[in-house]
């Protein structure tokens, strides 16, 4: 029974968009580039296993990447990345 469920996992997850089947796209998921991450999240939004794919990866409480169109960066999901180089957003509270 655990068997049947791993294999009809397996062939869902064959479909996924970022899947193919090279690792090519491997850094572009982990990128900290504010194009690369756009483009993965573009990849993301159209997979019809971005909900599957998203709480997976929360389950795990994976570190840093784009999953499920979503970015995580040290365990945190982030609505958007800032560019580098940019202060914190409390940097004014941190001068006084």
């Amino acid at each position: 029974m655990l068997a049947e469920r791993w294999e009809d996992r397996e062939t869902e997850w064959a479909t996924a968009r970022c899947k193919d089947g090279t690792g090519d796209l491997t850094a572009l998921f982990f990128s900290e580039q504010l194009d690369d991450i756009a483009r993965a999240k573009a990849i993301c939004a159209e997979c019809p296993l971005r909900e599957a794919c998203f709480e997976d990866a929360l389950a795990r409480h994976e570190p840093y990447g784009v999953w499920g169109g979503r970015l995580f960066f040290k365990g945190k999901v982030l609505a958007f990345k800032r560019p580098r180089g940019r202060p914190p957003k409390n940097a004014q509270s941190m001068i006084a």
